[in-house]
């Protein structure tokens, strides 16, 4: 975010946004503490139009064992953090739930290390399905959110379908479990045992939120994904808006899947389309 600090009109205020509340003077404002240690200031500010863009983290799932070493998804996509974890002397094998594009960059991050520097590694790879890709169609593209692409589609196309596995180098690194939701907790007792560390690619889950208020009391918040406005038993919340991976855009492509629009690309595109109705919006039918 540098690069905002040079950027005219735009101010930057670090800390943690703790409460925000709606006036009848159509306004939000909103209480920050400061981030800095043992500093107890708070500073408040006030607008007509309130954007959340809070960000999400890696979902963690519940599991059957408790002695794994969790590497945490950030770290495992991250080829120099994910070497500087790991033992170079000891033997370990990771347990890499999940197979989405993130599963599978971790199983690639994991097998480079393991043919390369890392030696001691092995891999259990815990999915439900095999490798999704997104296609290519007339115009548009299938599973354009969900479905591999690029470099990691390719690598998973060479190593990781079935005929494919069996015969690629990968294969001394990495076993694969399948899995199913009926069965799972019985497949990782099984299988997790014989783990030293974990990797869980399942999704993400939004930050938490600060209180949201209005006239003293607390509002109840549900997302709109059409919209990407704020609502309260049905009535739009005046001026608070979302974007970013924890409130993305909800699409339908031409065969009527449906998935959220997920990617800073996708990202953008909602906010310039959405963007021009959030400011038109603001007075109309409103809480």
């Amino acid at each position: 975010t540098k690069g905002l600090d040079r950027s005219r009109g735009v101010h930057k205020k670090l800390g943690i946004v703790s409460s925000a509340s709606w006036s009848d003077n159509s306004k939000w404002t909103i209480t920050i503490q400061s981030s800095t240690p043992c500093d107890n200031t708070t500073a408040k500010i006030s607008s007509n139009m309130l954007i959340m863009c809070t960000g999400s983290r890696p979902k963690v799932g519940s599991l059957p064992v408790s002695h794994l070493k969790d590497i945490g998804l950030d770290p495992a996509l991250k080829p120099s953090s994910l070497s500087a974890t790991l033992s170079r002397d000891s033997k370990i094998t990771v347990a890499v739930i999940g197979a989405s594009h993130s599963a599978i960059l971790v199983l690639q991050n994991l097998y480079n290390l393991a043919c390369s520097t890392h030696p001691f590694i092995r891999i259990k790879w815990f999915t439900r399905h095999p490798p999704r890709y997104a296609e290519q169609r007339d115009g548009w593209i299938l599973r354009e959110n969900t479905g591999l692409k690029g470099e990691v589609a390719t690598w998973a196309r060479e190593n990781l379908e079935a005929g494919k596995l069996e015969l690629s180098n990968v294969r001394k690194y990495l076993e694969k479990v399948e899995c199913s939701r009926e069965k799972e907790d019985e497949i990782y007792k099984e299988h997790m045992p014989s783990c030293t560390h974990i990797v869980q690619a399942i999704g993400f889950t939004p930050q938490e939120l600060p209180i949201f208020e209005k006239d003293g009391s607390k509002l109840d918040l549900n997302y709109n994904h059409l919209s990407q406005e704020f609502e309260e038993k049905g009535k739009k919340i005046s001026g608070l808006y979302g974007a970013g991976i924890a409130w993305p855009e909800r699409v339908t492509d031409p065969e009527g899947n449906v998935s959220l629009e997920v990617g800073l690309l996708g990202f953008m595109e909602s906010v310039k389309t959405v963007a021009p109705y959030w400011q038109g919006s603001l007075g109309a039918n409103l809480i």
